[in-house]
């Protein structure tokens, strides 16, 4: 793997419990003194194609490691297990770029999860995570790209008492922003990418928008331009019509929004992927303002710079 390949997996792996855990109530769940042994637990610098270990440790940890190379990519696993406790956590990564990490553990405390899964290539990666204990459960997703430092999560926790919390992030250009989110009312009760039939959506390089609002090449002339704004970096984006089938286009249906041309003031301004903004008259539902797309959710987030 070249040294982008190592850069990506790290900041991909890395990104997890910065983003998945933020502003989750109740702490984190903590592993028992002495419950898990991980020395010596490296990977050999050549593995074999199918490989399998086990150990009991001086703790009384019982684990189980295997890994497979399949000549164009690499994956391992391991578990370990405690009494009540246990941990399993593994990753891969091939040659097309993929790479994945994920783990999850349960003990008499409490349980969590997380995953991450993204590409070294195009930079573009996922990650979901959930969990609960006595105190309450919380459940996290977000997406972004690692090469153009962009970023949009969202994160809900319920405590013991039945109260729920939201929270959103979202990152564009060195700029984080932490708002509230506006519950969308048509995929609002759906799971991550719902909107989407479950399929993960990435932006596609050399779109404006990365295709969000419609397959607009970068610098085509074929698109109708809809105004233009300053942005709070002090850049002039350039606004264009939403084409009708665009995953942009259900985000305003479903909120009952409608594109009007950027430029006047007391507008629903949308920033969207890649540097991309639409512009909206505002509604009942959605104040005037401005707000960032969670392209996971299909949710509108109010943009407060952190």
């Amino acid at each position: 793997m070249n040294a982008r390949a190592i850069a990506i997996v790290t900041f991909v792996v890395a990104l997890v419990p910065s983003a998945a855990f933020a502003g989750r109530p109740g702490g984190g769940f903590s592993r028992p003194s002495g419950g898990f042994d991980f020395h010596g637990d490296s990977g050999s610098a050549h593995p074999p194609q199918n490989y399998s270990h086990s150990s009991t440790g001086p703790a009384g940890t019982n684990r189980t490691t295997t890994a497979t190379n399949t000549g164009n990519g690499y994956s391992r696993n391991t578990t370990a297990t405690n009494g009540s406790y246990s941990r399993t956590s593994g990753g891969s990564a091939n040659s097309n770029g993929n790479v994945s990490h994920y783990s999850s553990g349960s003990s008499p405390y409490g349980s969590h999860s997380s995953s991450t899964s993204g590409n070294y290539n195009s930079g573009n990666y996922t990650h979901n995570g959930s969990g609960s204990n006595a105190y309450g459960s919380y459940s996290t997703s977000g997406s972004g790209n690692a090469y153009n430092h962009t970023y949009s999560g969202s994160g809900t926790a319920t405590n013991a008492w039945g109260q729920t919390y939201h929270s959103s992030t979202y990152a564009n250009n060195g700029t984080v922003y932490h708002g509230a989110y506006v519950t969308n009312p048509v995929y609002g009760g759906y799971p991550a990418w719902g909107w989407n039939g479950g399929v993960s959506w990435y932006a596609a390089p050399y779109y404006w928008g990365g295709g969000f609002w419609g397959a607009f090449a970068v610098g085509a002339t074929t698109a109708a331009v809809y105004g233009s704004l300053v942005a709070p970096n002090n850049v002039t984006v350039t606004s264009y019509q939403t084409q009708p089938d665009s995953p942009g286009a259900k985000l305003l249906s479903s909120y009952g929004l409608t594109q009007t041309p950027c430029g006047p003031p007391n507008l629903v301004v949308i920033y969207g992927p890649n540097n991309s903004a639409i512009c909206a008259q505002p509604n009942a539902r959605v104040a005037a303002g401005n707000y960032s797309v969670n392209t996971s959710t299909l949710t509108i987030v109010s943009e407060k710079p952190a």
